[in-house]
């Protein structure tokens, strides 16, 4: 998979693991309630841009697929972001 740098259009590489070190990205999902709020979140594997050197979080497509239509049914019910 390749990816292009949103700040410079540089080429981007995937780190080997989501929290190598003390490196750990993760989002929360602000439509969660209850004890769902208490989860781990979702990570992401940082990328790094090899031109200017951003080190950008994503989220891989299947869970991203899985968010967006959570955000969907959050949006239709009413949920204000």
């Amino acid at each position: 998979m390749e990816k292009k740098c949103p700040l410079c259009g540089g080429e981007m590489v995937k780190s080997r693991t989501r929290n190598a070190g003390y490196a750990r990205y993760f989002w929360r999902a602000p439509w969660e309630k209850g004890l769902a709020k208490l989860g781990r979140g979702v990570e992401a594997y940082p990328w790094l841009c090899m031109k200017c050197g951003a080190i950008i979080p994503y989220v891989d497509e299947d869970l991203l697929e899985k968010l967006r239509v959570e955000f969907e049914k959050a949006r239709a019910g009413g949920f204000r972001f």
